[in-house]
């Protein structure tokens, strides 16, 4: 990392949130039985962490937020209720997304509803409130500011959310790229746009400046994701395979076929809900290396624009680097799919 990284790792980030949710789960004022719900959610999904070996992720995250707002400051430190915004903004949607793609198997024999209903109170008030509360605490000198991020974290639930509901509604063999990526935007770009744009906005950046961090966080969020696809790929996991999901790979590689190999594709993809074997089968068409090698050129145009935004926004030499650095170790994250330089 640039600068004085000690001040804004991801390690200290995340240790600030084990305080956070201690704090919670101590609490015994007024809506103590929330607190208590929220902070159970918050240490649990920052156990989970490492267990799903999901380090990589959240360092990107975190360092987003900060290494904007040190490119226009010099000070990146300041930005961390951005970057424990932007986590606890998925603490909350990813429990929320486990709970959508599990549909009925999330009970267990050992589970209730009561269990259920409880996670999924604690994740609304993560979002709705924990967020907004951090924002509100940093800023409690500065109303104005706080109004602008309050106002970011509005802006990305809104945008996500209807980017869950095009993932949830389109089926991959029908779905076009552009729908793909239309939900990518909202879904995992939102977040990131967020974060980029609180980091900005913490930095005392212009309403334009904010504006162009914001579309190039939405723009790296995207590609986030399409990390994130190849990592369900590379784990064996097969997720979404299992539920159908569009995922803009499936999708290009479905729109690369036609006639009847497109038509064998199809059912192969639709017996993946069921069948180990067609999982198996299907992943494989996907990471053959002429196939790798044509999807890393229709993903290029992505990476190549992430990098000019940097190259043209300005700021400290040394955070720019940093954002460079970023979208390299996102892209590189799986090397076995080739997006990398």
């Amino acid at each position: 990392m640039t600068g004085d990284a000690a001040t804004w790792s991801s390690a200290g980030v995340l240790r600030r949130l084990q305080e956070l949710g201690a704090e919670l789960t101590a609490s015994t004022g007024p809506g103590s039985v929330a607190d208590h719900a929220m902070g159970e959610a918050l240490t649990g999904f920052l156990d989970r962490i490492v267990g799903r070996g999901s380090g990589p992720a959240v360092d990107g995250i975190v360092r987003l937020p900060f290494l904007v707002h040190g490119m226009y400051s010099g000070e990146p430190a300041a930005a961390e209720p951005a970057a424990m915004a932007h986590v606890l903004w998925w603490v909350s949607a990813r429990y929320l997304d486990d709970l959508s793609d599990a549909g009925p198997a999330a009970f267990t024999a050992s589970d209730t509803h009561t269990d259920a209903d409880r996670g999924m109170l604690a994740a609304v008030g993560i979002a709705c409130h924990l967020s907004a509360a951090v924002l509100d605490q940093a800023c409690r000198d500065d109303p104005a500011r706080a109004l602008m991020l309050r106002q970011e974290l509005s802006r990305c639930w809104h945008r996500a959310i209807s980017g869950q509901l095009i993932d949830l509604t389109t089926p991959a063999v029908t779905a076009t790229a552009e729908a793909v990526l239309a939900g990518y935007r909202g879904k995992t770009g939102a977040p990131y746009a967020m974060a980029a744009a609180m980091g900005a906005a913490l930095a005392g950046c212009d309403p334009a400046q904010v504006d162009l961090l914001r579309d190039f966080g939405e723009r790296f969020g995207v590609l986030r994701q399409v990390v994130n696809d190849q990592r369900d790929i590379a784990s064996r996991r097969y997720e979404d395979l299992r539920n159908g999901t569009a995922t803009y790979m499936v999708v290009r590689y479905l729109e690369s076929l036609s006639g009847r190999e497109r038509g064998v594709a199809e059912k192969l993809f639709v017996g993946c809900a069921d069948s180990a074997v067609a999982r198996d089968e299907f992943a494989a068409r996907l990471t053959e290396p002429a196939w790798l090698r044509a999807f890393a050129g229709i993903v290029k145009p992505l990476i190549d624009g992430l990098h000019a935004t940097v190259d043209g926004v300005g700021g400290m030499a040394e955070y720019a680097a940093g954002l460079h650095g970023l979208i390299e170790e996102t892209v590189n994250l799986y090397p076995e799919f080739l997006m990398g330089r």
